[in-house]
Formats: C-alpha cells, structure tokens, sequence
C-alpha cells in the first residue's frame, strides 16, 4: 500500500469516528456539485452539529473557524497548503465530482432542440403547453425537464407525440371516441389511455391547464380532490369514459331527416308512452323537421320516467340528461332551439343541480329556463329535505362570492340558510 492510499484510509476513518466531520464534507461537496466550482469559504449553521470542534480537528484549527452561530471552512487557504484536498476527500467518500449546473445546462439545451421538433404541431392546447414546457426546461425544471433526466430522451420524444398526436385528435372533430380508439390514435395501444392511467392523466392535466373554457366549468364546481378533478376535465372533451357520454333518453314527439329517410320511431314509440335511447350515431348529420313547441331536460332518470308517464307528447319533449349533460345533449338542444319555442331544465335543489343548469346554459348559448328549482318549491317540500353537509355549504358560500349573479343564487342563498337540499324525486311529478 503507498503512503498516499495509507493517507487516504486514515482520513475515511476519521469521517467514520467523527459523524459531524462526515456531515460537513458531504455538504461540502455537496455545493461544490451544485456550483460546479470550489468555494473560498463555505460555512454551516453550528447548531447542526453535536460535536463542532470534531470538523475544526478533521480540517486543522488554522481552517476552520468554530463560532456561537455557524462553523466556517477557509477552503482557499486550505488550498493553498493542500491542492489536492478537494480531489482526496471526493476519493475518500467514494463520490465521484459533478457539476450540477453544468449538466442541467446541457440538459436544458438538448431538451430544447427536442421541444423545437414538435413546435409546428397545430393544437393550441399542446403547443401552449409545449411554450410553458420550454420556459420550465429552460430554468432546470418542470415535467420534460424531469422525465429527460430520469429516463432518456427516447422516452421524452416519445410522450411528446403521443401527447401531440391525442390532443390533435381530440381537437380534430366533435364526436365522441371511446377511450380504447383514443389509445390507438395515441400510441397504437388500445390499452394506454384506459381510465387512471398516467398517459390519459397527463391529457386531462393539460387540457385542463391550456383550455380555459374546460377549466372554467371544473373550476365553478370545486372538485374535492386531484381524481374528480381530473375526470371532470376528460369529461368536457369527446372522450367516452362510459357509455352514458354517446346516448340521451328522449321522450316526444321528434322527428328528423338523414340521407335523405325521414325517421319518426321516436314519435311513434311516444305514441305509445315509450321513451327511447338516441345516440350520437343516430343524430350525427341529421336535421330536427318536427318538435314540440316545449323542451324539458330532467336530471335525473328516475323522475324522467314517472314524468314520461303523464306527459303529452305533442306537447313537450322530454330530455334526461342523466346528470350533467353530455356533449351528445349540448349539440342536439343547439338544433332543437331553432323550432322550440321555450327549453326547461329540473334537476335536483342543490349545488350541483344548479350547475348543470348553469353549465347547460353556458354550453348552448341559450336562455334555459329553471323549472321547479325556485325558493317556493323548496319550502314546499322542505320537510323532505337532506340535512346539508357543513362542507357542500361552504361551497354555496364560495359559490355565490365568485357568481353571485349565477341562475337559481335566490334558491341556493336559500339552501344554505335552511341547511338543507332537496332530491329531485322527493318533489314528485
């Protein structure tokens, strides 16, 4: 063994007998990697150590300055009579040196070049996202910047036209896909973009990030956690995240034109008393030639069916929306408005009920009118009502200070003063 690696091994036992000594040195170089550079002092607080005179020993009391606040390294001096100290003490903890700034530099700079191959992709959402991307990988952070560093730019070009190829998609046309084409469409695999999987996670965060329009509408319901979050903003797109997004329940007397055929089934089954499913196939490219002068949407399906029971046809269609109104519903009110003379909306008397009423309005452009979703009704029927959670109340409040001039705010003001809400079924028909 030489003197030198005799040195070095007396000098790795030493940082093993004196653990405050071993802290400061890996701190040390520590800083040195972030810098890339050597510091001519570096200093700690001296109440991170039990034993500080253990540095001032391991370095020599002409190094190092132990004082009430901070322990101090004279690290220039202390090159001055060992040059090779900085060298020896990354040997002795086995650390090989890096310059951090140095390499998130050239990282920053790659990754550039990769964000570059992808700016004339025509999506706004994608490229607006793509501009905060090359702003945060231009600082050393953000999402590219991280995945880069961890796993390789093969991977990172990789997300990046999956992710340009799906948002273009979905921008491209307004009917509905199911979540196994999108997958297709994505990355050649029907099973990426299935629901909770990181992939179509990182779609709903952006759509919800860069679309203000689909950020405003999950906003204005406060979701409870990142989940619902997440689901609400893949829900203002075409994807189908269950079979419920491409169908509506309908009930009257409509009629309409495709290719060409008059199709009249929905008339005829309401002839006798019959509601029918319709869905996006049926009504794509298709023109309404005869409706009621009245349109009802009701929230929910069970009230949809005693309500179909009593109705007349001839004189109202009744639409469920099943909650709140999928796109399929938004279009086709977009079409039924032209011959209608008045559309109504039901639902439940709560929050949540008066935001699909909120967001149907904001969706179609029309002046849906509330129907049995007023103060009276709720007293009315109060003795039916739900004790209100303390938190759903807090949300009226939040509600009501961002839109105070929302639809129904007298019927809310009133569910929170009341500390109840109503189910629609328990009104009755």
């Amino acid at each position: 063994m030489t003197e030198n690696q005799q040195h070095n091994e007396q000098l790795a036992d030493d940082l093993k007998r004196t653990p405050d000594a071993g802290a400061f040195v890996a701190a040390l170089l520590d800083k040195i990697d972030r810098l890339g550079n050597v510091p001519n002092v570096f200093s700690l607080p001296a109440a991170a150590f039990n034993k500080p005179e253990d540095i001032r020993w391991f370095f020599g009391p002409k190094f190092v300055a132990v004082g009430p606040t901070k322990v101090t390294l004279k690290l220039k001096e202390l090159l001055q009579q060992q040059p090779g100290i900085v060298d020896t003490l990354y040997a002795v903890t086995r650390r090989i040196r890096r310059n951090l700034r140095g390499e998130r530099t050239d990282l920053a700079s790659r990754l550039s070049a990769v964000i570059d191959e992808f700016a004339g992709v025509a999506c706004t959402v994608f490229r607006d996202w793509l501009a905060a991307e090359s702003q945060n990988a231009a600082a050393g952070r953000g999402e590219l910047f991280s995945l880069a560093r961890t796993e390789g730019f093969p991977v990172v070009k990789n997300y990046l036209t999956a992710l340009s190829r799906g948002l273009s998609f979905l921008a491209s046309d307004s009917r509905p896909v199911r979540l196994s084409r999108f997958g297709l469409e994505v990355a050649g695999d029907t099973k990426c973009c299935r629901p909770g999987t990181q992939l179509l996670n990182s779609f709903a965060r952006i759509i919800y990030r860069f679309d203000a329009s689909v950020k405003a509408e999950v906003d204005l319901s406060e979701p409870a956690n990142e989940s619902e979050k997440l689901r609400m903003a893949l829900e203002q797109t075409r994807l189908q995240l269950d079979g419920s997004a491409s169908r509506i329940l309908v009930f009257g007397n409509l009629v309409f034109e495709k290719g060409g055929e008059r199709f009249d089934y929905v008339r005829r089954h309401a002839a006798l008393g019959e509601p029918v499913v319709l869905t996006w196939a049926q009504l794509y490219n298709s023109s309404v030639v005869a409706v009621p002068a009245k349109v009802l949407c009701i929230e929910n399906e069970t009230t949809f069916f005693e309500y179909a029971e009593r109705a007349d046809p001839a004189i109202e269609l009744i639409l469920c929306t099943m909650g709140q109104a999928n796109r399929l519903l938004v279009s086709f009110l977009s079409q039924l408005q032209r011959m209608a003379a008045e559309i109504w909306h039901w639902g439940d008397l709560d929050r949540s009920g008066v935001l699909i009423l909120d967001s149907l309005r904001r969706r179609t452009g029309l002046e849906i009118r509330p129907m049995r979703m007023d103060v009276k009704t709720f007293r009315d029927h109060a003795a039916r009502g739900r004790a209100l959670p303390a938190a759903e109340k807090q949300l009226i409040v939040s509600l009501l200070q961002r839109r105070p001039d929302i639809i129904c705010a007298d019927l809310l003001n009133e569910i929170a003063s009341q500390n109840l809400w109503l189910e629609q079924e328990n009104i009755g028909v």
